[in-house]
Order: C-alpha cells, then structure tokens, then sequence
C-alpha cells in the first residue's frame, strides 16, 4: 500500500475497553510521540478487529527506531520537546480538528491521555524560563553571564579546531546488486528471489520483501526493523544477532532459520512456520506471537504470556 492511502486511513483506539476515534494516520503518529498512545493501546478500521498498535509499523514515528542507544533516546526526546512547544494557533486548529473527529463523545470527558512527568516538568521549566525578570535579578546575575560568556567562547574554540572527519553513511542504493553491508533501506524488492545471498551485516529497515525469496540466506547482525517479510521463503536463512524489531513477518516461512539472539522485539510472527526454528537467547519483548497473543517483556528465547509459555 503506498504511503498517500496510508495517510487517509482512519482508526479507532481502544484503551480499557474504551473506544475513541476514528483518528487520521498522522494523528494518530502524533500521539503515538506525545505518549498519548502506548504500545498497549489497540486500534482497528472497523471496530470488530483489534490489533495492537505497535503491529502497524505506520503509526510508529522514525523517532522511535534505535531506542537502544543514546543517540536513538536522545532523538526521540528532542522530537517530543518540539511537538509540545508548537505555536498556539496550530495546537487550536489541531484540537479543533480532534474535536471534529470525534464529534458525538460526551463534552465532560477528558480528550487527552495523561502526559508523562518528563513533558509536565519540561512545560513548566519553559514557562518559568519565558518570565520576565525583574532589574534587580539581572544585576545579581553578572557572575552567570560571566560564566555563559566562558562556554560559548569555549565552545567556539572546540568547534573551530581541526578534529577527525565523521564517518559519512552511503545513501540507500535499491538498484546495487545483493551483498555484505549493502543499503537497501526502504527500498522495493518484493517477490525478489534472493536465495543464497549475502546479506551479513546489511541495512534493510522498512525494506518491502513481501513474497520474496531469501532461501538459506546469511543475514547475520542485519537490520530488518519495521521490514515488510509477509510470506517471504526465509527457509534456513541465517539471522545470528540480526535485528528485527517491528518486523512483519506474518505467514513468513521460517523453517529451521537460526534467529539466535536476534531482536524480534514488537514483531508480528502471525501465521509464522516456526518449525526447527533457533530462537536461542532471541529477545521476544511485546511480540505478536503465532496466536496473536503479545509476549511478556523479558521473554528470551520463549514466547511468555502472562508467565505461561506459548506454542
């Protein structure tokens, strides 16, 4: 489906039992970042079937990715500081359109999720910030701007001296033949037949492999996060160490695949063939198991419900 027909979907939520909406795409993103919406939130098109959030990879925000390290953390707290500093005349057009979407709820209730401490204390500090102060303040301030003065001097100097040239990542390439370390991020290549391959160390995140053909494939310490692996023949691929968070890999054929200690965190394994498949040490947190059930956090190697083990 193309990313236009994505943006004009609508979906409902359901928290508790509560049913909101319905909610445009891009809404529904944005409260994803605000922390309005958690991944224990579910959403449907029709009100009959309910899936969990994070099993839609296009309400994820691309702030989301790499929350495994600082920089990814870094990323996403940054993103959430500029949504909530939004000018007030967009926040108006934005509520007004909240409010035109879900025109028929009761005017007593409460439209929005509570907001995390992070983001009150933020707000707070920013309005205390935006007072003015008073002349006497700013004469008992000389030793803070003396020292201010100091860090941008110091801080110029530091940008200005000669350092080590960063590493610069080549672009994805879709049309580059198949090899090690290769970008194919978002790229096509559905129903490809890519049987044998090398792919260790590739980057393939939100690549669509629908269909495709990756029999017996070396994709050891891959990144395949939020990759489209509907139906694709993943048949004793090797996926040591490969990282597969948010994957779609419903009705993949897995047969005796190696996915030791792989990511497959919030992937969605539906209809999955499993059989003969290394799950050793592979972390399972909140994936969609075979039967639609989520897997507990901490689940390693084992899909755990509730504490009980799925099949």
């Amino acid at each position: 489906m193309t990313q236009s027909s994505d943006k004009h979907k609508l979906w409902f939520t359901r928290r508790d039992g509560v049913v909101h909406g319905p909610y445009p795409t891009m809404l529904v993103r944005r409260y994803v970042l605000l922390g309005r919406l958690v991944e224990q939130d579910e959403v449907s098109q029709d009100r009959e079937i309910w899936y969990p959030l994070m099993a839609y990879p296009e309400l994820i925000p691309d702030e989301f990715k790499d929350l495994d390290t600082p920089e990814g953390q870094e990323r996403l707290r940054q993103a959430r500081m500029r949504e909530d500093e939004r000018a007030k005349d967009r926040r108006k057009q934005t509520d007004e359109a909240e409010d035109d979407a879900r025109r028929g709820r009761g005017r007593g209730q409460d439209r929005r999720h509570p907001e995390n401490p992070e983001m009150l204390e933020h707000r707070r500090q920013r309005a205390s910030l935006l007072k003015r102060p008073s002349s006497d303040q700013l004469k008992g301030a000389w030793p803070l701007w003396l020292v201010i003065g100091l860090v941008v001097v110091l801080s110029t100097t530091l940008f200005l001296w000669p350092s080590t040239p960063k590493v610069v990542v080549a672009p994805p390439d879709c049309m580059a033949a198949p090899a090690p370390g290769i970008n194919w991020n978002h790229c096509r290549k559905a129903g490809a037949r890519l049987n044998g391959v090398n792919l260790e160390g590739a980057t393939l995140s939100n690549t669509d492999l629908l269909g495709a053909s990756l029999v017996g494939a070396n994709l050891r310490g891959a990144n395949l996060s939020y990759a489209d692996l509907r139906r694709t023949g993943l048949e004793r691929g090797q996926f040591q160490e490969a990282k597969l968070v948010g994957t779609v890999l419903q009705g993949a054929k897995l047969y005796g695949a190696n996915l030791e200690n792989a990511d497959l965190s919030y992937a969605d394994l539906r209809g999955a063939d499993l059989q003969n498949v290394n799950l050793s040490g592979a972390k399972l947190d909140r994936t969609i198991w075979l039967n639609g059930q989520v897997c507990d956090i901490g689940s390693r190697g084992r899909c755990l419900v509730d504490g009980e083990e799925q099949n």
